[in-house]
């Protein structure tokens, strides 16, 4: 069965994990570009994946 992320990104295999989550290899089903996807689990204590995701906005510019 395949995976769809916001139905646009298809999870793929996992890649690697840590203490704030597991990273996927994904792909981006509008430009077939692939993808890295970090997922942290709903239930975690102490959720860092909205402040990392502040974090990069910043470092590009937005």
């Amino acid at each position: 069965m395949e995976l769809r992320i916001g139905n646009r990104f298809r999870l793929g295999r996992k890649i690697g994990s840590g203490s704030f989550g597991d990273i996927y290899l994904g792909l981006d089903v509008e430009t077939n570009e692939e993808v890295a996807i970090k997922l942290e689990c709903k239930n975690t204590k102490h959720p860092q994946l909205h402040i990392e995701s502040k974090f990069y906005k910043l470092m590009t510019g937005g």
